[in-house]
């Protein structure tokens, strides 16, 4: 009597379900699309639905054929568990593509499962674009509730919405990976495609900053300073005393002459940016030997049509020009790029560096004529690429040439680096909530008032001596000048760290030197070609007890103490260090 009992509960304690339920159902599926969560949802509802105390997920891994569990309630250690496809009843559904009720599991034939206490069981496959990507599991250990083939039909069709619920999560997933993927590796592009530019001038009497904003991770726009090697070739242009200099240097490039580079390949992305890199490295190594401009670009121009002519990126614009310090002399030629500006630091005025030639592989013959004009102390340049000049704003506006000589212009008494800042403030605010349409790439060159002395010097601590000795000379008739020990000192230390933890003691690296003297201020400045480092959370923390365990930090806390001011550039590999006759 009590089996007959048993036996007369087998019809579903909710009754019929309703489209409503199905339809609330799959709004809580839809309401994450994380793939765990995802799965676990689909487990709980489908228990719910037919009042099962076990259930499970097993998912198809294609490459292995294997269905492996993902999410389960009221097993124990199921998670991850593998069965092959065909064996067991998970694995017989899953092969043939058919659901299973099974009213006594233990005695069927399919059953491969290690617990006896599974009295009755559902198995129903899940399909996605026609293709079994799973299987839905639920059984009971109970007597008292037995599946049938309704309960069977009201699983399917939970399993169908469930099944298009999980495969939806899962090319979410994969979509996301995919993504985080190549978001690092364009991460690792962008990174490459900035180590390729340099940015270290040669010359301890010009100053560079520059600035790199692509449109997207990577972009088509790039400048850099090309150095000149050291060849007999070119000495003839130096004194024999500048020619004896070199010799002291340890170091393969010419400290008083270099190129200098900006550009822009046809459109922008991935693709401009592999030829960018292409671009850059042979103009690199045809600069290093070659001090012509027409020459240089007569060069790429024939290297720029033999590897890309037959692509749709099939010309760049370029400007490159050589500086020689000897004489103060800035050669250039232009290949279709926009005018750099020449900014007069004395008197104001400004010119445009003009010049005629075709792009870089547009033409057989670019047709690249070479100028030269002569800088001035105090002369700024200002190379810049077409998407600064075409910046627009959410009118539609363009900057164009006169607004940014208006801006220039307002902006020419500021130092070169605060000059920057506020020149890319001012194309930001213009720009306001319109995207970028295009690359930017701007590099500013000043060659600074003429100094009491400039030096340059290899990464040797055996010339710090020689340093600090002209460096005091200079700065004889200097009233601050009353212990020149503290001075010695706080030199010492700058040029150790510009040599041990700019340069890394790299003997090819540099370190460059100058020194102001004026009748009650001096002005000395140390620059290495390191990386730099982050002074500003140094600054930061001066309020805080310092760290005597760094070595740079107890240095530069021993300069701050002696010098009346120390600052440095934005990269953090230049020290300014200034003393005044009050101290």
């Amino acid at each position: 009597m009590m089996e007959k009992a048993e036996e007369d509960t087998r019809s579903s304690p909710r009754g019929a379900v309703s489209n409503g339920d199905l339809y609330r159902i799959g709004r809580m599926l839809a309401a994450t699309l994380d793939l765990t969560t995802r799965l676990e949802r689909v487990v709980e509802q489908a228990m719910e639905l037919l009042a099962a105390d076990r259930g499970s997920i097993m998912l198809l891994e294609d490459d292995s054929r294997e269905l492996v569990v993902k999410a389960s309630r009221g097993l124990d250690s199921a998670l991850e568990f593998r069965v092959p496809l065909g064996e067991g009843i998970a694995g017989w559904v899953a092969e043939h593509g058919e659901p299973l009720v099974l009213q006594d599991v233990v005695s069927d034939h399919r059953f491969t499962g290690s617990d006896p206490s599974v009295k009755s069981a559902l198995a129903v496959p899940l399909r996605a674009d026609g293709k079994v990507i799973g299987v839905l599991n639920i059984s009971n250990t109970t007597r008292r509730r037995r599946f049938d083939h309704s309960d069977l039909e009201l699983l399917g069709s939970f399993a169908d919405m469930a099944a298009v619920a999980i495969e939806n999560a899962r090319l979410y997933q994969a979509l996301r990976r995919d993504r985080d993927h190549l978001n690092k590796e364009m991460l690792m592009a962008s990174r490459i495609q900035r180590s390729i530019i340099s940015t270290h001038v040669p010359c301890a009497s010009v100053r560079m900053v520059s600035r790199l904003m692509p449109a997207s991770a990577v972009g088509g726009d790039f400048f850099s300073v090309i150095p000149l090697d050291r060849d007999s070739r070119f000495c003839f242009y130096c004194s024999s005393e500048a020619q004896d200099r070199c010799q002291k240097l340890r170091t393969q490039f010419c400290p008083n002459k270099f190129g200098v580079m900006i550009g822009d390949v046809a459109n922008k992305g991935m693709p401009a940016a592999l030829i960018m890199s292409v671009l850059t490295t042979i103009l690199y190594e045809v600069g290093r030997h070659h001090i012509s401009p027409r020459t240089i670009l007569d060069e790429a121009n024939a290297a720029f049509r033999r590897f890309f002519n037959e692509s749709q990126y099939g010309f760049a614009t370029l400007f490159y020009a050589f500086y020689d310090n000897n004489d103060n002399t800035l050669t250039y030629t232009k290949a279709g790029h926009e005018p750099p500006l020449l900014l007069r630091g004395q008197g104001g005025g400004f010119d445009y560096l003009e010049g005629e030639g075709f792009p870089v592989g547009l033409m057989e013959d670019g047709m690249y004529q070479e100028r030269t004009v002569k800088l001035e102390r105090g002369d700024r340049v200002l190379l810049y690429t077409d998407g600064l000049t075409g910046a627009l704003n959410a009118k539609g506006e363009i900057l164009g040439r006169k607004r940014l000589v208006e801006l220039v212009n307002s902006l020419a008494g500021q130092d070169i680096e605060a000059f920057l800042d506020a020149l890319a403030d001012e194309i930001m605010l213009f720009s306001g909530d319109a995207p970028q349409p295009d690359d930017i790439a701007v590099m500013v060159l000043e060659l600074e008032d003429l100094y009491d002395l400039t030096m340059t010097v290899g990464t040797d601590v055996l010339q710090i001596r020689y340093v600090i000795d002209s460096v005091l000379e200079t700065l004889q008739g200097f009233e601050g000048l009353k212990d020149p020990i503290t001075l010695r000192l706080c030199l010492e230390e700058l040029l150790h760290n510009a040599m041990e933890h700019g340069n890394r003691c790299d003997v090819s690296k540099k370190v460059y030197i100058t020194v102001k003297a004026e009748p009650t201020r001096a002005t000395i400045r140390v620059r290495d070609e390191g990386e730099g480092f982050d002074h500003l959370r140094q600054e930061g923390a001066r309020g805080e007890v310092p760290d005597v365990l760094s070595e740079r930090g107890r240095g530069l806390l021993i300069v701050r103490h002696y010098a009346d001011e120390l600052r440095f550039n934005r990269e953090g590999n230049e020290a300014t260090l200034v003393f005044t006759s009050n101290s």
